[in-house]
């Protein structure tokens, strides 16, 4: 009885074993097994559990300074290139190796040299327009690293919200504005033409201004045109716009819509209660055409005037707002600067630098590619910045659905002129793109329209009007998605935002360098962007704690399926979803996926003997058994995960069959069954063994219990005698 009870417990206990090691044996020539004792997630055979390594990029550990590799200085004099070639003065801006200091003002000053303005955050000084037979001797003074040469700002000038996805619609019935965000308690900065704040689609934004054409960062007073001295610093000047680019650019991505009757009219900006930091650049009379060099000096230095302002007033608290609505958020440039050397800027211009500073500030930047077109020598300084987002723009046709959507025939393609630093990452620009074609405007106060700030007007009464194209009207609409992230998610760092805008984006057109990227392509960047993909991505990190451990490095994307059904993908059975994997800066240590919330499981990889190469991809592979899945929507979560943290997730959802499920025991239930006969079993074994009668026990012998006890007894004294033989020797 004994041996058949303790068979049967046996055989019980290792059924899970053998049960959760099995063979697909729903085709005759089964491709797959599973280790999963709920037999829902599958692999294929010949595949491994063991992550394949990658060799970690020689970029990471390279320190060399970014003047030694600068494509703008090609003979490494310090230099731009395109000064060399000058006969008549130029503009020229100085970069050092360290602060800049008193001693090397007094350098400059001592050949005759005016200092204009001092840049801080890119340890750099603007000495304005110079005759360039003096670059060499600039060049060779204490800790100078480059002389650098003006460019000049140029201005790169309905259905636009719902195309991306901000606001839905009978296409696309999900809209950003659905999570409850509107970007509201988020400040933009527009950095432009100065904005007519008073439009009924725009009152009550204005939180702070400053007008850097007039102010000099230095507490140098310049206003050559307007001839009014300097201006407030703080924040409390309100500027306006004597141009209509700013106030057009900020309606896209922050006006209401509201009319000046009171009326609710179309025409939102895709975060419609975001709010205002009002920097004009330029100069009083407008912005452009820059008719002589005075105005173009003004406009490239209040440029870095302004967005050093920013930086410094990041975390300003403004006077007379709410809490809520203290610093900066966001930088918008719908602009940039042109550059004198063949290829465009390589990102290493005094003006892309300093957004790359406000991006390591924690100020996000979006920034306009240019309108160049595909035959574009480059981009443009801004444009070209290593770490902003870069935006170039789509045309719509004037409708919200977008799979008919193309490049705009004026959007500056990619890649940014290569900065000799051996990464070919920060090469990859355009970042994203938006509608930019025949976008409807928040009309300023313009002389054009009978209104005019200059005689006491302003825009209270203005309307939405004159359709414009350009990529500066595709950067503002980026900017109010950025908005809303925002307010969905206050912890993300701009290099989150800038991951997750690629990664949620719809991807466009085929890979232009598949070796560096499978997804970049140089019209669209990493696709169209995607509002509500994108904010709903920023409310799953902070509802699961994770944004502190997202590492944009780490890269896990799905490659199939790309609709998740229960007929398409499907082998033997299997639901299958693959996709790749990579380290941009090391390697991949894991590949995971859970079902519902549940144990994280590892995906299974290709066989791979030798480490991968920097930037090498390697394929993963998950198989579902739809049939063991639940009869509703599953959601598959997967992640890859790194020394740093780990990837963005990819959230996948499955309609489970349940057929299986419905038909047979669980896991769970076999195991509770199981523990329950097991513990009935032992109950009943020791009450077997309390109630056998005693003549049982010893039924083997025909001994007496008195001869046993005495045998016990002399055995005793045996071991007694041992003892103390022991003790004598």
């Amino acid at each position: 009885m004994k041996r058949l009870i303790a068979f049967f417990l046996f055989t019980l206990m290792l059924s899970p074993i053998t049960g959760s090691l099995t063979l697909d044996n729903k085709s005759e020539n089964s491709k797959w097994f599973t280790v999963d004792p709920y037999q829902q997630s599958w692999h294929p055979i010949g595949s491994t559990f063991d992550v394949p390594q990658q060799l970690e990029p020689t970029w990471v550990s390279d320190d060399t300074p970014w003047w030694e590799s600068s494509s703008l200085d090609k003979n490494n004099n310090y230099i731009h290139d395109s000064i060399e070639f000058e006969t008549e003065p130029v503009g020229m801006a100085i970069s050092y190796s360290e602060e800049v200091n008193d001693k090397h003002i007094q350098d400059l000053e001592s050949l005759g040299l005016e200092v204009r303005d001092v840049i801080e955050s890119v340890n750099g000084v603007l000495i304005g327009f110079v005759d360039p037979e003096l670059a060499t001797t600039i060049a060779s003074l204490e800790d100078v690293v480059m002389v650098h040469r003006y460019g000049m700002v140029v201005f790169y000038g309905d259905v636009q919200t719902q195309n991306v996805k901000a606001r839905n619609s009978s296409v696309y019935p999900n809209g950003a504005w659905d999570f409850g965000v509107t970007g509201k308690g988020v400040n933009i900065a527009m950095v432009d033409t100065g904005v007519d704040n008073e439009h009924p689609g725009l009152a009550g934004k204005f939180v702070a201004g400053y007008d850097p054409v007039c102010y000099m960062h230095t507490d140098v007073p310049r206003c050559i045109l307007a001839g009014a001295g300097a201006r407030q610093d703080d924040g409390s000047f309100d500027p306006d716009d004597g141009n209509q680019h700013g106030t057009a650019c900020i309606g896209m991505s922050s006006a209401t819509g509201l009319e000046a009757d009171g009326s609710q009219s179309e025409f939102y900006g895709s975060a419609p209660e975001s709010s205002l930091i009002d920097v004009r650049i330029g100069t009083d009379v407008g912005a452009g055409p820059f008719e002589n060099y005075l105005v173009e000096q003004e406009a490239y230095e209040s440029a870095m005037n302004g967005l050093q302002w920013i930086i410094d007033n990041k975390d300003t608290a403004w006077e007379g707002v709410d809490e809520s609505l203290h610093g900066i958020d966001i930088i918008s440039l719908s602009w940039g600067i042109t550059s004198h050397e063949d290829g465009g800027s390589d990102g290493t211009d005094m003006h892309s630098m300093i957004l790359d500073v406000a991006m390591e500030e924690g100020v996000v930047v979006s920034v306009a590619a240019g309108n160049d077109g595909p035959s574009n020598d480059g981009l443009s300084g801004m444009g070209s910045s290593s770490l902003s987002i870069t935006v170039g723009a789509s045309d719509d046709g004037n409708t919200v659905d977008r799979s008919d959507d193309t490049v705009a025939s004026y959007s500056s393609r990619g890649p940014r002129k290569d900065n000799g630093d051996s990464n070919p990452l920060d090469e990859l620009k355009p970042e994203i793109s938006a509608p930019g074609t025949n976008i409807i405007q928040a009309e300023g106060c313009v002389t054009s329209g009978g209104c005019s700030n200059s005689a006491g007007g302003d825009a209270s009464e203005n309307t939405y009007t004159s359709r414009g194209s350009g990529t500066s009207y595709a950067t503002p609409s980026v900017s109010g998605i950025l908005a809303l992230m925002i307010e969905a998610n206050e912890d993300l760092s701009p290099e989150q935002m800038k991951e997750i805008i690629k990664f949620t984006a719809e991807r466009k057109g085929e890979p232009t360098q598949p070796d560096v990227d499978p997804f970049w392509n140089r019209d669209f960047g990493w696709g169209l962007v995607d509002a509500y993909e994108a904010t709903k991505l920023a409310i799953q990190l902070k509802e699961q704690n994770l944004t502190d451990q997202i590492d944009v490095y780490t890269q896990v994307h799905a490659t199939l399926p790309t609709v998740t059904n229960n007929t398409s993908n499907t082998d033997s059975g299997m639901y299958i979803i693959t996709g790749l994997a990579w380290n941009q800066m090391g390697s991949v240590n894991a590949v995971e996926y859970r079902i519902d919330g549940g144990e994280w499981m590892s995906a299974s990889f290709n066989q791979s003997e030798n480490p991968l190469g920097p930037l090498e991809r390697f394929e993963w592979t998950i198989g579902l058994d739809l049939d063991k899945l639940p009869e509703r929507d599953v959601v598959i979560e997967i992640r890859g995960l790194s020394d740093e943290g780990q990837s963005l997730p990819i959230m996948l959802t499955v309609q489970g069959n349940g057929i299986e499920e419905s038909s047979s025991m669980s896991y769970n239930t076999f195991i509770l069954v199981a523990s329950s006969m097991l513990i009935v079993l032992i109950m009943v074994l020791l009450f077997n063994s309390k109630t056998e009668k005693p003549s049982l026990l010893i039924s083997t012998s025909d001994e007496t219990i008195d001869e046993v006890l005495d045998k016990d007894y002399e055995m005793a004294l045996v071991v007694d005698a041992e003892l103390i033989e022991d003790k004598k020797s």
